[in-house]
């Protein structure tokens, strides 16, 4: 199973484009019969570690909006995660990817399935519900390209 973590406020114009991408990877997958879990949350929290520890999950991939650095920052990224060293030396409220991959790593005994960070660029960030021209154009493209954003995603997924 792959299992999908968006993060992200859609009540934030722009905040919400991962979620929305989320959503469609989600459809995506299940349409060539993978099994998908997605979990939808605003923000990272160290109790995700136990969703990435189940039994079955193969692959985890984290999805999020990024400021777009430019006009011509319009394509949805996707890096591969590694976790810290080591959960218990950091402090704060601001968890990464790799600081939740750190925790599932001290939860598992060192198994965590592979991950990757899925960006969206956003321009909006005021308040309000739906996606700028930009983010809502680096959606639909991110799966439009045969699937480009999908196919970046570990091999051997479907």
């Amino acid at each position: 199973m792959i299992l999908i973590i968006a993060f992200g406020n859609d009540l934030r114009e722009d905040d919400g484009a991962g979620l929305v991408l989320a959503g469609l990877m989600q459809k995506a997958w299940q349409a060539r019969g993978t099994a998908v879990r997605l979990v939808a949350v605003q923000q990272l929290m160290p109790e995700l570690a136990v969703d990435i520890t189940q039994e079955g999950v193969a692959a985890v991939v984290f999805c999020d909006t990024r400021i777009a650095q430019s006009p011509d920052d319009c394509k949805v990224t996707v890096t591969p995660v590694a976790g810290p060293g080591s959960a218990a030396s950091v402090l704060g409220h601001r968890f990464d990817p790799g600081l939740v991959l750190a925790y599932a790593t001290s939860l598992s005994g060192n198994r965590v399935p592979p991950a990757w960070l899925v960006t969206v660029p956003g321009t909006q960030f005021g308040y309000g519900q739906g996606l700028s021209t930009a983010a809502a154009a680096a959606v639909a493209r991110a799966l439009a390209d045969q699937d480009g954003v999908l196919k970046s995603i570990g091999p051997g997924l479907p």
